[in-house]
C-alpha cells in the first residue's frame, strides 16, 4: 500500500508539471475508480472500496497542485534569472565600448 502511494504520489506531482487539468482530472477518476474496484474484488466491502478510491482521488489531486506549484515557480525562477542577467551584460558591455 505504500509502494502504491508513493507512486501515485510522484506520478502526479510529474503530471501537474506536464498535462492540463481536465486530462488529469480524467486519468484519476479512471485510477480511483480501477483502485476502487481492486479493492472490492480484493474482498473489501462496498464502502471501504468506495473510500480507498476517494482516498487515492484526493492524494492524486495534491500531487498535481503540488506538481503546478512547483513546475511554475522553477520556470518563474528561471525566468528571473535570465532577466536579471540580461542587463548585467548589457551594462557591462556598455561600460567596455565607452572606455
Amino acid at each position: 500500500m505504500l509502494i502504491i502511494t508513493l507512486v501515485t504520489a510522484l506520478v502526479s506531482i510529474a503530471a501537474g508539471a506536464f498535462i492540463r487539468a481536465w486530462a488529469f482530472a480524467i486519468f484519476a477518476f479512471l485510477v480511483a475508480i480501477g483502485f476502487g474496484g481492486v479493492a472490492f474484488a480484493d474482498g473489501s466491502s462496498v464502502i471501504a472500496a468506495t473510500l480507498a478510491g476517494v482516498a487515492i482521488l484526493a492524494l492524486m489531486e495534491i500531487g498535481y497542485v503540488a506538481g503546478v506549484f512547483l513546475s511554475g515557480f522553477v520556470r518563474r525562477s528561471a525566468r528571473l534569472r535570465e532577466n536579471r542577467s540580461a542587463p548585467d551584460n548589457v551594462a557591462a558591455t556598455s561600460e567596455h565600448q565607452q572606455s
